[in-house]
């Protein structure tokens, strides 16, 4: 009869092979991990008009939940815009651009400005039309920023006030100003997203 194999026969996984999986597994994931967390810029821009427009919501829900007078204000030299709310105690509609009144219009903020919280445009993204002529519904593009005094404010019932008030307010990428994206605002209070593509705009 043949002897069996002792255990002490049979070759284990030694720690010095372990430590070279481990080590081949992290550099594996090391250069992975900046090309997934990298965004084109197309990505990054698409990202940015689609936050615009669920913020401009936001502050259109917030009025009308309030029952009180929401302003969206926007710096384009900054990149930057924020949202302030009526706090006053007879809903006067005076607006003091205080940060204050910016928690109480409950957008998401990230980042501020003069120390007033609010929403920095991310990475290359800026205020500007980029390689557009025109906007999406024949605007023009040399203000990145087309609303009075540079803000849009919407009343208790959600409309925009004054009353038929429109805009658009124009994105691009700094790497590529081939890029460009618009967000316009109804004097209804509603929102579109445009993308401009091959000499037009898309939704």
């Amino acid at each position: 009869m043949r002897p069996g194999r002792r255990l002490s026969d049979t070759r284990g996984v030694t720690m010095l092979e372990l430590i070279v999986v481990a080590l081949l597994i992290g550099v594996a994931a090391a250069m992975a991990l900046p090309r997934a967390l990298h965004r084109s810029p197309r990505h990054e821009l698409t990202s940015a008009a689609k936050q615009l427009t669920r913020d401009l919501e936001q502050a259109r829900t917030r009025a009308l939940s309030a029952k009180r007078l929401v302003r969206v204000r926007f710096d384009a030299s900054e990149n930057f815009y924020t949202a302030f709310m009526d706090t006053t105690r007879a809903r006067s509609g005076e607006i003091f651009e205080q940060a204050v009144e910016v928690h109480e219009a409950k957008i998401v903020t990230h980042g501020s400005l003069g120390g007033l919280p609010g929403v920095e445009l991310p990475g290359q993204v800026v205020f500007g039309a980029g390689a557009a002529s025109a906007g999406p519904l024949g605007e023009g593009t040399s203000d990145p920023v087309l609303l009075v005094n540079d803000y849009v404010q919407f009343n208790s019932r959600g409309m925009v006030t004054p009353l038929g008030t429109d805009g658009v307010i124009f994105l691009t990428h700094e790497g590529d100003p081939s890029l460009v994206a618009a967000v316009t605002i109804s004097g209804a209070g509603a929102f579109q997203a445009w993308h401009y593509r091959n000499g037009g705009w898309e939704r």
